[in-house]
């Protein structure tokens, strides 16, 4: 660590980082991967990034891959570029270059190769950030798997019979989950939300024991819950080969948010029809939307498939299959990631730049939403 008094000037803190980090060749490597994960963050190609700092599309190339080292004025024209504070670009990067691109699941097939990259980029980038304020800080939730977890599934009758045996296992009885997302951060699990991108819902990966979800912003209550159900079936249950993989998870989701004996507890054992206050009154109480109850209905033997057809083609009609009524009701934002960075600043473990530098964000924005007015400036910890 690099104690620098007063404000120092951003070529004074390249120069001062490169003199005491000259001999790290692995430090350079490290600017070079996050320049590259940065870039592809903001859906930038080579060539874009090179005509924007005035070099050519091979000095970048030879950048991110640390067969040359960008000098300072090249450094700071690069942070600018990239949205991305100094400290941030130079931060030795420790462990999400080890996720092999590919390795990581997508709930959409729609995306471009261009957006699935920017996508990936955003997860390592986030994951990198989420694992270095657990090592500054020392504190590490592990995902613990579930007690009969992970399991194989050779039918549905045995997907509902994994979602009910997850509920006593985490003692969750049958009653509906208050906060989901606030359930999986507990458990373990990290879960996080990317900007920008609409095209798909939801994504995981594994890195070690660490499970993790990220899902798109702007989804609704309903939709984002079970999007995370959906996603956590992925890490806990094995469907037999012939098995639809994503049937298997839609079944889980709507079986571990609502299971069947209170699906029959709030619509009966047989019906003819059910109406769309009943499904509104059911979809505010247990965050499963007016579809998916609709699903539940038909895979529990309810309704008749062709009740479950007909009500379909009335939500087409509807406009329903797209927006439902009560989708205004925004889903629960994950908060460990933020909670642990400003708790370790508040405990002084990190300094007001790292904390800016891990939730990416302008010191300003941090004073604001930290509700700090003002902070003693007079001196600026470099880690």
């Amino acid at each position: 660590m690099v104690r620098i008094t007063n404000i120092c000037s951003n070529v004074d803190f390249v120069n001062i980082v490169f003199r005491a980090n000259q001999e790290n060749e692995v430090l350079f490597m490290t600017i070079g991967e996050r320049i590259r994960v940065r870039r592809k963050c903001l859906g930038l190609s080579l060539r874009d990034l090179a005509e924007k700092i005035e070099r050519s599309h091979t000095t970048v190339d030879k950048f991110e891959k640390g067969l040359l080292v960008p000098d300072s004025g090249v450094l700071i024209r690069i942070s600018d570029v990239l949205e991305m504070p100094l400290a941030a670009l130079l931060r030795p990067s420790r462990h999400t270059h080890e996720i092999p691109d590919g390795q990581i699941s997508f709930r959409t097939k729609k995306i471009t190769g261009k957006e699935r990259t920017r996508i990936e980029a955003e997860t390592k980038d986030w994951l990198e950030r989420y694992l270095s304020i657990e090592e500054l800080s020392g504190i590490r939730r592990r995902f613990e798997m579930p007690a009969g977890f992970p399991r194989e599934v050779s039918s549905y009758d045995e997907v509902e019979t994994a979602a009910d045996d997850l509920r006593k296992v985490w003692d969750l009885g049958t009653h509906p989950i208050d906060n989901l997302t606030s359930l999986l951060e507990d458990k373990g699990l990290k879960i996080g939300i990317i900007r920008g991108i609409t095209k798909f819902d939801a994504l995981y990966t594994r890195f070690g024991d660490d499970l993790v979800i990220l899902m798109r912003a702007g989804l609704s209550y309903a939709r984002q819950r079970f999007t995370l159900a959906h996603e956590l079936g992925h890490c806990l249950l094995i469907p037999v080969d012939g098995m639809d993989h994503e049937k298997v998870m839609h079944r889980f989701a709507g079986a571990f948010l609502v299971p069947s004996t209170r699906v029959f507890f709030e619509l009966g054992e047989s019906r003819r029809h059910i109406s769309v206050h009943e499904l509104t009154i059911v979809k505010e109480k247990y965050g499963l939307s007016m579809s998916a109850w609709i699903y539940r209905a038909s895979d529990l033997g309810i309704i008749s498939a062709d009740t479950h057809t007909r009500m379909r083609k009335e939500f087409s009609t509807l406009g329903w299959n797209r927006k439902e009524p009560g989708d205004e009701k925004a889903g629960d934002d994950p908060v460990s990631f933020e909670s642990l960075v400003y708790r370790s600043h508040a405990e002084g473990i990190i300094s007001t730049s790292k904390a800016a530098e891990l939730l990416n964000q302008p010191i300003a924005e941090f004073f604001i939403l930290n509700g700090e007015i003002s902070r003693d400036n007079s001196s600026l910890v470099c880690h």
